[in-house]
């Protein structure tokens, strides 16, 4: 297997790089769900079998992806609660990930986004994180890296079907492709309801920061595509950036028609949150979350000469885990809340 990389400080280098579609589409991902032909799959499968696959999964990415040290090779059961949280708020695993259950395990490269996780829903699942509106580029990596772990063993597919996994929402191309938005001005101007209405029905998910089960915080949302069976590959990737920009073009209509209409209320709102977020000494994290989106619209749109930033760099800093951990691994939530007023004005150069 891989040696141990050295984790690097909060952030991964995707979340500190602006790519196409800044500041409206913050990140883009691609992952696949796959399972080993002959195992059950991880949800019904005694832990001698969540055993095999693990070992079978690893061998293959430690012959054919893991072979720099970039890449870190884990067993959940090695990892503190905290640990796989702060993955978790990273977005290098699922929250879900975090329960671990015998037989689990990590592959992943802290500095692009790139993982491999073992036995979750699905013996394997592979994800590539990308910086703005990189929904091609990011499905490339993943299958890169599928293929080389294909190579090694032998995937569950039906020639009808597809890939077969656990979820039936998964069965066919078993690819997820998703962005991340930025979308403030639909939220204040009631707009948002209809827009996720329309999405809907085009076969779109609209979900919560951590995605499926998270609620939206700090005007994030999570779009990705709900059909897996009967599309390529490529279909499913081009429908999402299509889809990407025509939400982008109704925030950036949004955000015109709010200079427009309502000037002084708009310059308000920024500046109230800019004044708590310079003041405050405690605050949650939703609360941080929601005031960093308030000041981020501000600078976009030229209202206050700040700095720019990341608003998903932020909010992974500002995490419950990352803080914990500023703090000494033990802490009490009230110290997480005044850490995070703390940190929050650091990023912001307050």
């Amino acid at each position: 297997m891989a040696g141990r990389s050295k984790k690097p400080p909060a952030g991964a280098s995707w979340l500190r790089t602006q790519g196409p579609g800044y500041p409206l589409v913050l990140s883009c991902r691609a992952r696949l769900a796959r399972n080993l032909e002959g195992l059950p799959f991880p949800t019904s499968a005694k832990e001698e079998e969540t055993e095999r696959a693990r070992g079978m999964v690893l061998e293959a990415v430690s012959r054919k992806v893991a072979v720099d040290r970039d890449w870190d090779i884990r067993f959940a059961e090695e990892l503190s609660r905290d640990e796989l949280a702060s993955m978790a708020e990273e977005h290098l695993t699922s929250q879900s990930f975090a329960d671990r259950p015998p037989g689990r395990a990590v592959a992943l490269s802290w500095r692009d986004g790139r993982s491999v996780t073992v036995n979750e829903e699905d013996h394997v699942r592979v994800q590539a994180v990308m910086p703005g509106a990189q929904f091609m580029k990011a499905w490339r990596a993943a299958d890169k890296i599928d293929s080389s772990i294909e190579s090694e063993v032998q995937y569950s597919f039906d020639q009808k079907l597809g890939y077969l996994t656990t979820s039936p929402s998964n069965v066919g191309t078993g690819l997820r492709v998703s962005a991340m938005l930025h979308l403030p001005a639909l939220v204040i101007t009631g707009e948002i309801a209809r827009t996720i209405s329309a999405l809907g029905q085009a076969g779109v998910y609209v979900r919560g920061l951590y995605g499926e089960g998270s609620g939206v915080a700090g005007n994030l949302f999570q779009v990705s595509n709900r059909q897996t069976l009967g599309r390529t590959e490529e279909s499913i990737v081009g429908n999402m950036d299509m889809i990407a920009r025509q939400v982008s073009d109704n925030e950036k209509t949004a955000r015109k028609m709010m200079l427009r209409e309502s000037p002084l209320d708009l310059a308000d709102r920024v500046y109230r949150s800019l004044g708590i977020l310079e003041r405050a000494r405690r605050m949650s994290f939703f609360e941080a979350l929601e005031l960093v989106s308030m000041v981020k619209l501000g600078i976009d749109l030229e209202i206050i000469p700040l700095e720019d930033f990341n608003i998903l760099e932020v909010g992974v800093g500002a995490g419950p885990s990352h803080l914990k951990a500023v703090l000494g691994g033990e802490a009490e939530p009230e110290d997480i809340d005044s850490e995070r007023a703390v940190h929050v004005r650091r990023m912001l150069d307050l």
